[in-house]
């Protein structure tokens, strides 16, 4: 079980990142958005690189596939814990609610009108509810610190912890940037976008370095 949680949280890791860039040198390579280091430059979003046609039936199937595969690691997840007498199915739902709103963001990705609410509020839902499980994911592992033992780190769960904390707190003082129209420096949001993205999935990363082998 460990092994497989190793692998999933690996996957949530890396086949987002993957995806997006991926998406986004195809896309460059079909002139149909800027040349740049995104996360400083800021010169498009992440829902452009994978909005148009022909990058989107490639985007959206891996999107949709890593949806699948983080709900399914979030299933396994909660099943481990419990088996060392930690549960909370408030934060399994909370976790299930950010998939399915990154499930409907990636069905509305560039189709008609709709996709603009799925643009300016779900992205957003689902941003909120995946950091509010990242959160109190980890708060409630360092609440159970002598049952954690056998299982994880408790160091990598710290910076998990902190992780987390820094991204709700940043989330909150940065969201104002995001809404609001910008002209003097529209970029900002693409960075910001760019780099809270990337943090987001490192989180996976830093569970495969939690979790020990035996």
């Amino acid at each position: 079980m460990k092994n497989k949680l190793k692998l999933l949280s690996m996957t949530c890791f890396l086949l987002p990142i993957i995806t997006v860039i991926i998406s986004y040198i195809i896309s460059i390579k079909l002139n149909l958005v800027a040349s740049c280091i995104p996360n400083f430059e800021g010169c498009t979003s992440i829902s452009r690189v994978g909005r148009y046609e022909p990058v989107k039936f490639f985007f959206k199937p891996m999107m949709y596939l890593y949806s699948l595969i983080l709900a399914y690691y979030w299933y396994n997840y909660f099943l481990k814990i419990k088996s060392i007498k930690i549960e909370s199915k408030f934060i399994f739902w909370i976790a299930l609610v950010s998939v399915l709103f990154l499930a409907l963001y990636i069905t509305f990705l560039g189709e008609s009108e709709i996709y603009s609410f799925f643009k300016r509020i779900g992205i957003y839902i689902y941003i909120l509810f995946i950091v509010l499980t990242q959160f109190f994911e980890s708060k409630l592992l360092l609440k159970n610190k002598e049952k954690i033992k056998r299982l994880f780190f408790l160091k990598i769960i710290k910076i998990k912890f902190y992780l987390s904390s820094f991204l709700i707190i940043s989330g909150i003082i940065l969201l104002p940037i995001l809404i609001i129209k910008i002209d003097s420096f529209p970029e900002i949001k693409n960075i910001i976008s760019w780099n809270y993205f990337f943090l987001v999935q490192f989180y996976f990363y830093l569970v495969f370095l939690s979790l020990k082998e035996n």
